[in-house]
């Protein structure tokens, strides 16, 4: 019991000191614009990219959704 109360307070301080060194010295905002020189095409084609790979996710589920619902009616619903 005395282990353990003693690796918990230390954890707990260990993380109070660097929550409080975090608050002291923030991190500067991240610009929106993005730093100069920086390529937006690379990452608008990358953010599209990823939105295709969730499109072709959910038309993958609505097309096995549509496959098992006519399986299901085909079959003569066996309880």
């Amino acid at each position: 019991m005395t282990r353990t109360l003693t690796s918990s307070v230390f954890l707990w301080t260990a993380s109070l000191g660097s929550a409080l060194a975090q608050q002291t010295n923030p991190a500067p905002p991240i610009p929106e614009t993005g730093p100069s020189g920086s390529n937006s095409t690379a990452a608008n084609a990358a953010a599209t990219d990823f939105n295709w790979i969730w499109l072709s996710l959910v038309i993958a589920v609505v097309v096995l959704a549509v496959w098992y619902i006519a399986r299901r009616r085909q079959s003569g619903n066996l309880r």
